[in-house]
């Protein structure tokens, strides 16, 4: 499959410096980036066994104070606050590596997902109600393993959520402490931000993670995605990550002052390594956590280089592997639904029916492509030059230097009865159609090529805008089980979306909305602006534009937008579901919490990273304060 100019990414990791020699002879970029990524994983895991070889049998077992479970995108922050202070020795333990030079360069975004050396590459169970265009209908979901986690992996977005949003987990939880008021301090807390809206009252100037203004804001496509919202009345240019609105315009990236990825590897990691209190240890893989006669959690066995190995703690370990392999994790530990322990041959040690129940995640579907009559999008192998890579390497600007989401906002749908809490997220890509085109998709979508080439052919060379909507506040629940009691078999992962018929209802009135904003407003019109006239593969049967025709879209488009959440849900003591208290301890186990995603008891309405980020942060606050007076957990071992 044809993909952007190989031509013009060899040039500029040859202007970068790339460590290793560059195959001149790939076919396409993903295969060269692909290829690249196995090498430089090997390379990066034979240098770290060497410098950081195993423990002898012989040699005294280490204890530390705490114990991080995944250096992802939490677990990078709760690693580096609790070791700033002195008095704790710190251990944390992740699955995979460093991320490498072509996850800091943003464009390259797309090219490095499903690669087997740095991605979990979950599947999903075979899909009955959606994703009908899928290869097998099956889903991947792609997740980084590596420090930095998704934040190193994703597509740059800095999105916060609704503040109503947090104030339902508050709600939920019965703690206040979790509404949006409170949690600000912490949104701020780890800004660096240089973004298009600075305000002291949302922003923060002085943290670890810089966030940089969207550069995609000056694309003539960007600006008639915002003329044609405010021609239908909606507000533009507003900050989503203040308190957000029904409103349209570029997002905030997270990108460095020297236009790389930010991610909490770069930001909370990699400048605390010499921390003399503080260990990492890399492609260390957790098996189980140890619990004691008392079910207080002791310790963690973990994997590295073939061998398995214990390590002690004195306090607290701090589960943050991610929705998917905590609850993993968890259960495999004998914590978790004691049913479904036993069918896989566990004994339940803490029967907590909710662990790996209550996924959710936001389903994302496609409409497109909206074709213009002038030149007004981006065509790779028509606009992609050398100069673009000479400037990233000089300047750190221009191509490379943004991800492929042109613009986004935020609606209610017909079914959202207050209009003031927006449950759809739209996201424009200011992509024409050409040969890359179904490359590009399909990094998203995981359809059938033949789908994606039948459908593209008769528009082949011609300008156009795709557009995406996000289900943001999705009913339909799913779930996380274990395949068997060996932890090196994967999870079965049931999305089980448009569960609930609301959702599908929803997510067409957002395919909908699109097609209105881009074939009706008079802006667009001044383009020739026109949704392509055949028939999406498989919705043939339908009328064309109909609500059946959209709904069909809907379920043959739909996919993970790779936000699982909800697995180990932060509750009240009586929410017989709950996993978590609002401390994030693992109910029923002493010295055991959990710091991710996975605690989020109903989905954020936007992008994940960001509140998990803040996640991490409030992990650390909460975890510190518990242990001001040093014998709180302590115990010998």
């Amino acid at each position: 499959m044809a993909d952007i100019p190989i031509g013009v990414i060899i040039y500029l990791l040859q202007l970068l410096n790339f460590p290793l020699p560059i195959p001149q002879n790939a076919d396409s970029v993903n295969s060269l980036i692909g290829n690249l990524t196995t090498l430089l994983s090997q390379k990066h895991l034979e240098s770290d066994l060497l410098l950081h070889p195993n423990p002898s049998h012989s040699a005294p077992l280490e204890i530390y104070d705490f114990i991080v479970v995944g250096g992802g995108t939490a677990g990078a922050i709760v690693a580096n606050r609790l070791s700033a202070d002195k008095k704790y020795r710190v251990l944390l333990l992740e699955a995979g590596g460093d991320p490498s030079i072509l996850n800091f360069i943003p464009g390259l975004t797309p090219f490095n997902m499903y690669h087997e050396s740095t991605d979990w590459l979950h599947t999903t169970v075979p899909l009955k109600e959606y994703g009908l265009a899928k290869k097998d209908k099956v889903g991947i979901w792609t997740r980084f393993k590596g420090l930095g986690g998704c934040s190193a992996h994703n597509w740059l977005v800095y999105n916060r959520g609704h503040p109503k949003d947090f104030d339902n987990w508050a709600d939920i939880s019965g703690d206040v402490e979790w509404n949006y008021d409170h949690l600000l301090k912490y949104f701020k807390r780890l800004e660096d931000y240089e973004g298009a809206y600075p305000n002291d009252k949302y922003h923060g100037k002085d943290g670890p993670f810089h966030i940089s203004q969207n550069a995609n804001e000056l694309q003539d496509c960007v600006q008639l995605w915002e003329a044609a919202a405010q021609e239908l009345g909606y507000k533009i240019k507003a900050d989503f990550n203040s308190r957000q609105e029904q409103s349209f315009g570029t997002t905030d990236l997270k990108t460095t002052k020297d236009g790389g990825r930010s991610d909490t590897y770069t930001a909370y990691i990699k400048p605390i390594l010499k921390r003399p209190n503080f260990k990492v240890i890399r492609h260390a893989y957790v098996h189980k956590i140890e619990l004691d006669s008392q079910n207080r959690a002791i310790g963690v066995v973990y994997k590295r280089n073939g061998e398995l190995i214990t390590a002690k703690c004195r306090k607290e370990i701090i589960v943050s592997g991610g929705t998917i392999n905590t609850p993993q994790l968890l259960m495999l530990s004998g914590i978790g639904p004691a049913t479904h322990l036993k069918s896989v041959g566990i004994i339940p040690k803490i029967d907590l029916p909710g662990v790996g129940q209550n996924l959710q995640d936001h389903p994302f579907a496609m409409v497109g492509p909206f074709l213009f009559d002038k030149p007004i999008s981006h065509l790779p192998n028509r606009d992609l030059k050398m100069e673009d890579a000479e400037e990233y390497a000089s300047k750190r600007t221009g191509y490379f230097s943004v991800n492929a989401i042109g613009a986004s906002g935020f609606i209610s749908s017909s079914l959202e009865s207050s209009q003031q809490w927006a449950d759809l997220q739209l996201f424009q890509f200011n992509m024409g159609v050409e040969t890359a085109t179904p490359f590009f998709v399909n990094q998203l979508f995981g359809l059938k090529n033949s789908v994606l080439h039948t459908y593209f052919e008769p528009h082949m060379n011609t300008d156009a805008n795709f557009a995406a909507v996000s289900l943001g506040r999705p009913k339909s629940v799913g779930s996380i089980t274990l395949a068997s009691n060996n932890p090196e078999d994967k999870p079965i992962i049931d999305p089980n979306y448009y569960s609930h018929p609301d959702d599908i209802t929803v997510h067409a009135d957002g395919i909908k909305f699109l097609a209105n904003l881009y074939e009706n407003t008079k802006i667009y019109k001044k383009y020739g602006t026109r949704l392509a006239s055949n028939k999406f593969p498989g919705c043939e049967g339908e009328v064309f534009k109909s609500d059946g025709y959209w709904e069909c879209l809907v379920r043959q488009t739909s996919t993970t937008l790779f936000h699982p959440t909800g697995t180990c849900k932060m509750g009240q003591a009586e929410d017989p579901m709950a996993v978590v208290d609002t401390q994030l301890r693992v109910f029923n186990v002493k010295g055991l919490r959990v710091a991710d995603a996975s605690i989020m008891p109903v989905i954020t309405n936007a992008n994940l990273n960001t509140p998990t980020m803040v996640i991490g942060e409030k992990a650390a606050d909460l975890i510190l304060s518990d242990h001001i007076n040093s014998d709180y957990v302590h115990h010998e071992l």
